[in-house]
């Protein structure tokens, strides 16, 4: 709620098109409310899926908020990626500000799919720390290529 109150003060009358997912714990309607109250069209929120246990899945999501139902999300192709993609693509032909936000187990594919090339955790880190999910939630700087 902070972070879309911001977004009104900072760029009252910039259109806003919105990538989000959240984590399975927190209040999926409000959170589907504010992102609505925010953008107004339905059409300009891409719903997204974390591939990590404790992130809401996209049904979830869903059901909280029926009105989401005008978003865009492939129960396909879950990927971040993909819809980041879609985001940036209509966000420029439309002429909007781009935000992507919500839970911090979708950041990193989200940074990822926007070109940002950080350091990943080793395979052994990965495996030990971060569940052996696919983009671990902290970096420890592996240099090795």
């Amino acid at each position: 709620v902070q972070l879309l109150s911001k977004l009104e003060r900072t760029y009252p009358s910039q259109k806003k098109r919105i990538v989000c997912g959240f984590s399975s714990d927190k209040d999926l309607s409000a959170c589907g409310k504010s992102l609505l109250s925010t953008v107004g069209d339905p059409s300009r929120i891409h719903l997204v899926e974390a591939a990590h246990p404790r992130a809401a899945k996209l049904e979830d999501m869903l059901e909280a908020e029926p009105r989401l139902k005008g978003g865009n999300f492939d129960e396909e192709d879950r990927s971040i990626t993909a819809q980041v993609k879609s985001g940036l693509r209509l966000a420029a032909e439309g002429g909007e500000l781009l935000v992507i936000c919500g839970s911090v187990f979708l950041m990193a594919e989200a940074r990822e799919a926007l070109g940002f090339d950080e350091p990943r955790d080793s395979q052994y880190i990965a495996e030990v720390a971060g569940a052996n999910l696919r983009h671990g939630q902290e970096n420890f700087a592996d240099t090795d290529p």
